[in-house]
């Protein structure tokens, strides 16, 4: 089951799919959870960080743009704690409609290593 961490620091860090409005289509977190997260907003439920809307910018400029995949490194600050981070966006489907485009969004998102330190 995808989850919410309940009554805990939120963790932005996993591999979510993501409607081009940010709603949670599909998630794997990297941290076990507690509540369902599928058909919540990934910024205003899940990943609330402070500087979320810098996120979301990267985000839309990326649905709007043609690119199949973009990354780039940024600084998720929540609870007033500073984690570098490294977001991968990939577009993996379009489908048409007579009023609009919708494209599918592949959000993984990790946590930076600090130089000279190894993932465990």
């Amino acid at each position: 089951m995808n989850t919410v961490q309940n009554n805990t620091q939120p963790e932005i860090f996993g591999l979510f799919e993501l409607s081009d409005e940010g709603i949670i289509l599909y998630s794997k977190p990297a941290a076990p959870r507690v509540t369902e997260t599928v058909g919540l907003n990934f910024f205003d439920e899940v990943a609330p960080a402070e500087n979320a809307e810098e996120f979301r910018r990267r985000l839309n400029q990326f649905v709007r743009g043609d690119n199949p995949s973009e990354s780039f490194n940024f600084t998720c600050q929540i609870n007033d704690q500073t984690i570098p981070a490294k977001a991968m966006l990939v577009r993996i489907s379009e489908r048409s409609s007579e009023r609009r485009q919708t494209k599918t969004i592949i959000v993984d998102i990790r946590r930076v290593q600090p130089e000279g330190c190894a993932a465990i």
